[in-house]
């Protein structure tokens, strides 16, 4: 029997292959309850919000806010929100950006392993369901991209991914350059996968104001030391080329780590709730595959 744990440093093109059985039917996955509660009720086989009208229903913990409809829920004094019409055609791109700090974990998998499983089980599902599909993938020093119509394309970028994490381990010790972002044709629903850290958000911002799209999607993994300054005494600190010295041994200096990381993502969730999307953070050594229930994937 396959498992589908995501352990190690490397990205396999034969465990990214696997997942195509991950994907053909996720109701296999038993979903965690508190999660599954958040998908709200599905009228077809493709789930996501469109022009079209179709009908009221009552709000459900995960429903969209912006689609409550305020003059129903006066008058039935309970929250209603419409229902719209599935957009089926809408192209779907995936930005997996890897970059040097993704090189790295404390437990489980490192975080660019994780984020390179996400990218190919997305793929495997976006095929399996006939929307069209359009990867790009950002390392330090290059893109590459590749449309997905055939499972013979699909297998073909889960080969780029491995390879593009394979140049990640060469490149990781030379710094990330900054390349131009990404661009896209239409409104897509654009899923980005990285960690999210420095000046991500903005290059996201700055590519969407460029190319912009129907729905933002964020998937952000992270290790446990992103979230937490640990108290190992004194570290160095580069910016550019200047060095520095951090005192973590020093509760004001966690503390104000704590508040820029709660800002961080603060701004993050907002850009994603701007364009009709959200946020999913995990950490690389609590991620489960019954998570993937949360996530829009227009069953």
């Amino acid at each position: 029997m396959i498992t589908f744990d995501i352990q190690g440093t490397d990205v396999s093109v034969e465990d990214l292959l696997n997942l195509q059985m991950l994907a053909v039917d996720i109701k296999k996955i038993r979903p965690i309850p508190s999660r599954s509660r958040r998908l709200g009720e599905q009228r077809a086989k493709a789930r996501g919000q469109g022009r079209e009208f179709i009908e009221m229903k009552h709000y459900q913990q995960g429903d969209d806010v912006r689609q409550i409809d305020w003059r129903q829920t006066a008058k039935k004094q309970s929250p209603f929100v419409r229902v719209m019409e599935e957009d089926r055609h809408s192209e779907h791109v995936i930005w997996l950006h890897l970059n040097s700090r993704m090189y790295f974990g404390t437990s489980r998998c490192f975080k660019s392993v994780l984020a390179c499983h996400w990218a190919a089980f997305l793929i495997w599902r976006f095929q399996q369901i006939k929307h069209p599909v359009r990867l790009l993938i950002q390392t330090p020093e290059a893109f590459h991209e590749i449309r997905v119509v055939r499972s013979n394309d699909a297998a073909r970028a889960c080969r780029l991914i491995s390879q593009a994490h394979s140049e990640l381990a060469g490149q990781f010790q030379r710094g990330d350059t900054t390349p131009e972002p990404p661009h896209w044709k239409g409104h897509p629903h654009l899923w980005v996968i990285s960690d999210f850290m420095d000046d991500q958000v903005a290059r996201v911002q700055r590519a969407i104001s460029m190319h912009p799209v129907t729905q933002l999607i964020c998937l952000q993994t992270l290790d446990q030391f992103d979230l937490q300054l640990p108290n190992a005494g004194t570290l160095p600190v580069k910016a550019g080329e200047q060095t520095g010295w951090l005192q973590t041994d020093q509760q004001k200096a966690r503390d104000d780590y704590q508040q820029i990381i709660k800002d961080h993502a603060l701004s993050l969730n907002r850009l994603c709730l701007s364009f009709r999307g959200l946020n999913y953070q995990y950490t690389s050594q609590k991620f489960h595959w019954q998570e993937v229930h949360a996530w829009p994937l227009y069953h």
